[in-house]
């Protein structure tokens, strides 16, 4: 048979060599020899006696880029009289029929020396088929077939011939099965530790009356539902209301009125939801008056109101 290797033949051995760029510790990389029988086609066309059988020995290394393409490399030597060695790049397709079985087919090309003819050298395409079986994670076995076309040069030596070869294989995979060592559990990080400390919050307010009155005006109600809001808003409360009034009039006079405006106040909060007995009233006339001016005595009439409640305020560390 006649044909001439196409340059394309190495370029796609080549390519199918170099297809990913996983790491190296996590390709699926195996060595292989391989042993049979070998048969040149026709050779008794170019000289008696020659023998056109022979042995098959292989040796080769190649890589799995996945479970269906790989590369391979490897050296061959096939014939009895008639001998021939060389180098073979090959792409490799591969089939799986289960997690053992896979069928593979092969094209490359064969870079040969033979001693048949006069002695020559080229390159010829090979192509193969075969079987593999998974016998562990390390071995596989497998056989293959592979037909070499056009091993000699007809127009200088009058020798040309194809040769057929079977052989079966022991393939060693040693990254194969190789798991990443576990992860060292993460240690669990403890819970931040949560106190608790009690603080004292507080509402203030004071309330303002016209002269010699006790009634609440808008501005004091206001005042008042502040106080009452912060009691419905923090349980453990206590308010406390202190009543006073301007120096005119006399103390006695004062006393009295002062006490109308703190249980004025004290009414309203009742009203309002907050407990009677969680507020405590106190008056004190004019004794404390300082006020000489309108502005200064207006001051003077008045409630303060101050309610206060203690709450537990989580702390982080």
């Amino acid at each position: 048979m006649k044909k001439t290797v196409a340059p394309s033949l190495i370029a796609l051995a080549i390519a199918a060599a170099g297809i990913t760029s996983v790491q190296a510790e996590q390709l699926d990389w195996y060595l292989g020899a391989g042993a049979g029988y070998a048969d040149y086609e026709d050779i008794n066309r170019y000289g008696s006696g020659l023998s056109k059988s022979g042995n098959a020995i292989s040796l080769f290394s190649g890589v799995n880029a996945n479970e269906n393409l790989g590369a391979e490399f490897g050296f061959n030597y096939f014939g009895k009289d008639a001998k021939t060695k060389g180098l073979n790049l090959s792409a490799i397709g591969r089939l799986p029929l289960n997690e053992q079985v896979s069928l593979f087919g092969e094209l490359g090309a064969f870079g040969w020396d033979s001693t048949a003819g006069s002695g020559e050298k080229g390159f010829s395409p090979i192509f193969g088929a075969g079987a593999t079986y998974r016998a562990s994670d390390l071995v596989d076995v497998q056989a293959r077939y592979r037909r070499i076309e056009d091993m000699g040069k007809y127009s200088t030596n009058g020798f040309n011939t194809d040769v057929n070869a079977v052989t079966l294989e022991l393939v060693f995979h040693p990254n194969r099965g190789v798991t990443a060592p576990p992860v060292a559990p993460v240690a669990a990080q403890p819970a931040p530790e949560t106190t608790y400390e009690t603080r004292t919050v507080t509402a203030d307010g004071s309330i303002y009356f016209a002269f010699d009155k006790s009634d609440l005006s808008g501005d004091s109600r206001a005042t008042l539902d502040e106080v009452a809001a912060f009691a419905h808003d923090n349980p453990d409360y206590q308010v406390e209301l202190a009543g006073y009034a301007d120096r005119l009039g006399s103390a006695e006079y004062n006393q009295k009125l002062s006490e109308r405006r703190a249980l004025a106040a004290k009414d309203y909060l009742v009203q309002q939801g907050v407990a009677a007995d969680n507020i405590q009233t106190a008056w004190y006339g004019s004794e404390l008056a300082e006020g000489v001016t309108e502005a200064e005595r207006q001051r003077d009439r008045r409630v303060d109101a101050q309610a206060q409640s203690t709450i537990e305020v989580e702390i982080v560390e």
